[in-house]
């Protein structure tokens, strides 16, 4: 957020942000379609009306924008959230994140945007041997109570292939096959599997197979990783990335040295570094 002080969004870092932010999704379009399914971008964060944050204010002009430029199918949730009390749709004052109110609220939203898809089937199979043994980052089989340290404890369940799911995706495909990829607004901590919004979806679409690979605090260079790794073995006939204008600054190089999913080292660039040593090693 301090990158957005004093006039930030038009700073150099930024700019450079917002440049990485819209190659990556470029190449995840491009890598998604390239197996025939169907790639859909929604924008959906409880940080507005009300809760605006500059990083909204600023961000999601700039990712409708680009999603235009890029010819990607795009649906900004914010006027639809704006327009719902935050203290039944989130679990404020304890977290923002969705209350089970604002999971049947999200579902509702995306409810048309599955619809209008249903028919839509992807190209690309893979082999057995070729698929890995999960698809997206939790441990599978995983059964636990968490709590994220604010006595706020919910069941999070993960199938064999390490979705957040209960029943396992099998092949070959008998069923469409909906992926969704984002951060904690899909991941949805802080709620039993049964409240989460995907599994909700999951109901109201008893022929369509709804996977749910949101990660907290993940990011298009999340998803990317996530996508190459593994998460296109599960062969899905539609990609649904939920982002934000916090992914556009989430690319920050500090922040990818502690919360990316590859655990690789992220080095600056000379613009970030020479922000960096500007606003920190005075």
């Amino acid at each position: 957020a301090k990158i957005l002080e004093n006039n930030g969004a038009n700073s150099a870092v930024y700019t450079e942000l917002k440049q990485r932010y819209k190659t990556q999704l470029a190449e995840l379009k491009q890598k998604v379609e390239a197996t025939g399914a169907k790639f859909v971008v929604t924008i959906i964060t409880p940080e507005v009306g009300p809760s605006i944050s500059d990083l909204t204010r600023y961000g999601h002009p700039y990712i409708k924008a680009t999603c235009s430029e890029l010819g990607i199918e795009v649906y900004d949730l914010s006027p639809a959230i704006a327009a719902q009390t935050p203290e039944a749709i989130t679990q404020v004052p304890k977290d923002g994140h969705w209350s089970k109110k604002g999971a049947e609220f999200l579902a509702a939203q995306l409810e048309p945007i599955i619809g209008k898809h249903a028919a839509h089937k992807a190209t690309t199979t893979y082999k057995a041997e070729e698929r890995p043994e999960t698809f997206g980052d939790l441990a599978p089989g995983t059964d636990e109570v968490l709590d994220g340290g604010k006595d706020m404890p919910y069941r999070v369940v993960a199938n064999a292939q390490g979705l957040r799911m209960n029943a396992d995706v099998t092949f070959p495909k008998t069923k469409q096959h909906i992926l969704f990829l984002g951060g904690s607004q899909i991941y949805s901590p802080f709620l039993d599997n049964d409240f989460i919004a995907t599994a909700l979806l999951q109901k109201k679409f008893p022929n369509t197979v709804i996977m749910n690979a949101g990660m907290i605090s993940g990011c298009t260079d999340d998803f990317l990783s996530l996508w190459d790794e593994k998460a296109k073995y599960s062969e899905p006939d539609v990609v649904i990335v939920q982002t934000n204008g916090t992914d556009i600054t989430d690319l920050f190089f500090t922040n990818r040295n502690h919360l990316a999913r590859s655990h690789k080292p992220y080095h600056p660039s000379n613009t970030e570094d020479a922000y960096f040593r500007e606003r920190y090693r005075r």
